[in-house]
């Protein structure tokens, strides 16, 4: 289960879609995750999107764009 961690070095920013079964979708762009490494997979990722917004009804996941950036290293902070 996916859990934020203000603490941690390791931020993925990234760009998603996500479609629902029962219709419609949800898209973002350079959105934000904390990470416990350096690293995360594609499927990793669309895990943890579903769990952070908590998408009961979720379908296919699509990845536009993913970066690992280190804590304050990108704009938003």
């Amino acid at each position: 289960m996916y859990t934020p961690n203000p603490a941690s070095e390791y931020r993925v920013k990234f760009d998603f879609r996500v479609d629902f079964t029962n219709g419609g979708h949800v898209q973002g762009e350079d959105f934000l995750l904390d990470l416990d490494g350096s690293e995360v997979s594609d499927e990793e990722l669309k895990v943890m999107i579903v769990e952070a917004m908590n998408l009961a009804r979720a379908g296919e996941v699509v990845i536009y764009r993913k970066q690992v950036v280190r804590r304050g290293e990108h704009a938003d902070e």
